[in-house]
């Protein structure tokens, strides 16, 4: 059996989790309140997990400046973030 040649792009694992990281969400968003199966208290247990990783952010990614906080505030909500990327893809 041949081996079919290594791509020269190495993946963007990161995409990937942060898909399942949706997913999981997602999956979360859609239980019931009562269900008490194995799958459900993973699910929350998973959902906890990530709570607590992402909920304080860590000092590194906390912006340290009101500029920064302005400028991702906009970027996330509003057409600012639609103007600024049309006028970087120029």
């Amino acid at each position: 059996m041949q081996q079919r040649p290594r791509s020269p792009h190495t993946p963007i694992r990161w995409l990937h989790q942060l898909a399942n990281l949706m997913a999981q969400v997602s999956r979360a968003e859609r239980l019931r309140s009562g269900d008490d199966s194995l799958q459900a208290r993973r699910l929350r247990q998973r959902m906890a997990l990530a709570q607590r990783v992402l909920d304080p952010l860590p000092a590194p990614l906390r912006p340290s400046h009101w500029s920064e906080t302005a400028l991702w505030s906009g970027l996330r909500w509003g057409g600012l973030g639609l103007l600024l990327a049309l006028w970087l893809k120029r």
